[in-house]
């Protein structure tokens, strides 16, 4: 999901996930082929993020490109935790920036400005469901990207092993003047005891910051060790 949530894999621990990503829009399909996302616990706490994929950009009536997309680097922080059945907070300070002689931005598969986020994430379980919230800042070389971020995911678990995410999720500018508000069902499944399928789907309700996403699907595993 969008969404993030404060959860930490643990000191030393890896969680990989692998997956397939498209963005539909029009005149354009964005696809991820494929997207890694490697999180490393260092305490109960803290997690090393880094994220980066494979693109492919498919344009009506052109040929299509691929290339690197930005590559991020993050650091999460759980500050407060009140037990798995509790309130808990983290930040999750997020750099984004353009791989170096990569030219991923003249083939469209990446942003040339660089951009820092800084989201906050919030969450609790109340046992027939969890919630959780993220809100944020987003801070660019390039003013149409600044602005704010938020988003709203409810979670259930049908059976010890499968659960049920819904989200909305909103981006607006920096001056709250155009927004995108993006709505997202997804579930996860634990395959073994170390190995989880991920599936989303989801589109744009309302996007007056640019085209309008009419599918945004993930299809990813997610490996713990």
């Amino acid at each position: 999901m969008i969404t993030d949530d404060p959860g930490t894999p643990g000191d030393k621990h890896w969680e990989i996930n692998v997956g397939w990503t498209e963005q539909v829009m029009p005149g354009s399909t964005l696809v991820g082929i494929p997207l890694l996302d490697a999180n490393y616990g260092i305490g109960d706490r803290v997690e090393l993020n880094y994220q980066a994929s494979w693109n492919v950009l498919r344009v009506q009536g052109a040929s299509s490109e691929s290339g690197l997309s930005d590559t991020l680097l993050a650091v999460k922080w759980r500050f407060y935790d009140a037990g798995e059945n509790g309130l808990q907070v983290s930040m999750f300070p997020q750099y984004s920036f353009l791989d170096p002689g990569s030219h991923s931005d003249r083939r469209g598969t990446a942003e040339s400005a660089s951009s820092f986020l800084m989201p906050f994430e919030v969450l609790r379980d109340f046992g027939i469901v969890s919630v959780n919230a993220d809100f944020g800042r987003m801070f660019s070389a390039d003013a149409d990207e600044r602005g704010w971020t938020c988003g709203l995911c409810v979670g259930r678990n049908v059976t010890k092993h499968w659960e049920l995410d819904g989200e909305v999720h909103f981006n607006s500018s920096d001056r709250l003047q155009a927004n995108e508000t993006t709505v997202n069902l997804g579930t996860r499944y634990d395959l073994s005891e170390n190995a989880t399928l991920m599936l989303a789907i989801g589109k744009d309700t309302g996007d007056s910051r640019g085209p309008r996403i009419s599918v945004l699907s993930y299809v990813g595993v997610q490996t713990r060790f």
